[in-house]
């Protein structure tokens, strides 16, 4: 009984070990990593789709270069890498300023004129000079610049370019094609500058984002007024690209900066934002996302709220988001696959596939399959050259051949002929 159960014990103990480790064909044995691609045989031939997980991309090379799949002969498989970023088309249109004026007190107030066919537009751009200011404005739109409709009675606008902030300058409502607008800068002081308006149609199609591991940490800050915290990204290589907020506070307007590091000493400017709530009569009005570019080879981030005077903001979550990558390809009934990563020596493969995977009047629906976790390959061949795998031997070969050179030199000074020639008398 004892013996069979010991037996069990390995058959259990060998079956863990293959859960985190596999063989690949001899072609294949350069990538370190690969993953069991889901099997369902009641599935059918036709494009399906892998979304990668956060932890393989992690191990890939830059830009999933690395990315191989293959069927259980171990034939490559062609596939395309999708990512379903946001997409905008835009026009925009200038308006002729007929109206630049202050009335002391109450705002300043420009008006342009968009001409007798004016587009479309949902959007105003407030033009200025100012380097740093944080204002609420009106904006009302009229066809005979008699009869004005507000579409936006309160929205801030704001720029903070001392401590590297671009803020906001856009106006968003309800698209009209009306040709007057008229913006009012509800700062009483004195008269705000405005250069120029510029009204924009705008269309959106929103990125696809997904959740990426982050544990946001309060770090230390030299300037009282800003708050800052900062994390251990998954890997330098995971697209990160929109930073949300959370917060118990009821109202505030706050200056964002996001900055990152490979060392945490030193750290560069990656992006900026504004984020909001306010009450606006019965409503609450919020913005509590900052949206910036995706970036390569930083592993640490650093976000800073500016406070100014105000109170810090209370209970402050932060979360990251990425645009997923799918890898989509032909499955075939009955196949089984492996996704294969982690070659830092090979290059980016070049299929036909993309040419009429999605060819037809619409987009086809895809399959969806998973991978299993990731397993190290056990008979992985490093693919790096023998010199960089084992740099000491070149040390080595290098401290030999000064020794060589110098016991060369000490035996050439030493020869009659040397000192004859150096003592010509």
């Amino acid at each position: 009984m004892i013996r069979r159960a010991g037996i069990i014990l390995i058959v259990a103990s060998l079956s863990c070990l293959l859960a985190v480790s596999a063989d690949l064909p001899d072609k294949w044995r350069p990538w370190r990593y690969s993953r069991a691609v889901s099997e369902d045989a009641s599935l059918s031939n036709g494009p399906a789709e892998i979304r990668l997980p956060w932890e393989a991309i992690a191990h890939c090379s830059m830009g999933c270069a690395d990315l191989r799949l293959i069927d259980r002969q171990g034939q490559e498989v062609p596939y395309e890498l999708i990512t379903n970023r946001a997409a905008t088309h835009s026009e925009t249109y200038g308006a002729a300023i007929i109206e630049n004026s202050f009335v002391a007190g109450k705002y300043t107030q420009v008006v342009g004129d968009l001409g007798q066919r004016a587009q479309f537009y949902d959007r105003l751009q407030v033009e200025t000079g100012a380097s740093d200011f944080i204002v609420w404005a009106e904006v009302a739109l009229s066809d005979d610049q008699k009869t004005w409709r507000i579409v936006e009675p309160r929205a801030p606008i704001a720029r903070f370019r001392k401590r590297s902030v671009d803020g906001t300058q856009t106006i968003a409502f309800q698209g009209l094609n009306s040709r007057y607008v008229r913006v009012r800068i509800l700062a009483a002081e004195q008269k705000f500058d405005v250069t120029g308006l510029t009204v924009r149609n705008e269309e959106s199609l929103p990125a696809e984002l997904a959740a990426v591991p982050a544990v946001f940490e309060t770090a230390r800050v030299e300037d009282p007024t800003e708050s800052a915290w900062a994390t251990n990204l998954v890997s330098s290589r995971v697209p990160v690209s929109e930073l949300r907020f959370s917060s118990d506070s009821e109202e505030f307007y706050r200056a964002v900066r996001i900055s990152a590091s490979e060392d945490g000493k030193a750290w560069s400017y990656r992006g900026s934002g504004i984020i909001y709530r306010y009450k606006q009569d019965d409503k609450i009005r919020e913005s509590l996302t900052i949206d910036f570019y995706e970036w390569p080879a930083n592993e640490l981030m650093r976000v800073e709220v500016l406070n100014g005077n105000d109170r810090a903001l209370s209970n402050v979550k932060l979360s990251l988001f990425a645009v997923p990558r799918k890898l989509v390809f032909k499955h075939q009934a009955g196949q089984a696959y492996r996704l294969l990563y982690g070659n830092q020596r090979t290059t980016a493969p070049q299929y036909d596939l993309g040419h009429f995977l999605e060819a037809g009047p619409s987009k086809p629906v895809y399959l969806v399959l998973s991978v299993g976790p990731e397993e190290a390959t056990t008979n992985y061949q490093d693919p790096r050259p023998f010199t960089e795998r084992h740099p000491e031997v070149l040390w080595i070969s290098l401290g030999v051949a000064i020794l060589l050179i110098g016991l060369t030199a000490i035996k050439t000074l030493r020869t009659p002929g040397a000192r004859a020639e150096s003592n010509p008398e």
